[in-house]
């Protein structure tokens, strides 16, 4: 049997009367970085592009080749670059999971979460099946 002390019940009890702190805002995003935008310039030729074509592609507009995006090294410019190659794969081929990009960089499911989250998550689908341009 349990015999609850009352110094002990009363140790992580608040006081009446006292309202918790209030939450702090979230900091607004920082305006889109010009690397970020760069990739959207990449032609997607074909509906299904292959995955580490984007990745290349973008690699090399910052200077980087696909076995450095996909490597373990974490200096801050390769990150970016990095993150900017998920936010383009997530982007460009909305059939594939995060766990299926996750494998094609060599990370978990959730450090793609983690980045596209730094860029803006993924791009939400346009047509009409969302409401938007219906004809009618």
């Amino acid at each position: 049997m349990f015999i609850a002390r009352y110094e002990n019940t009363m140790r992580n009890a608040r006081p009446k009367g006292i309202e918790p702190a209030p939450r702090k805002a979230r900091p607004q995003p920082k305006p889109q970085d010009p690397a970020v935008a760069a990739y959207r310039c990449i032609d997607v030729l074909e509906p299904r592009m292959p995955a580490r074509e984007i990745i290349s592609r973008v690699g090399a507009l910052h200077g980087y080749r696909l076995d450095e995006i996909t490597g373990p090294r974490l200096e801050k410019k390769l990150v970016q670059a990095r993150f900017d190659a998920i936010k383009a794969v997530a982007d460009a081929r909305p059939d594939m999971s995060l766990p299926q990009i996750g494998r094609i960089f060599n990370r978990d499911h959730t450090s793609i979460l983690h980045a596209l989250k730094k860029r803006g998550g993924r791009r939400p689908e346009q047509g009409p099946a969302q409401g938007q341009g219906a004809v009618k």
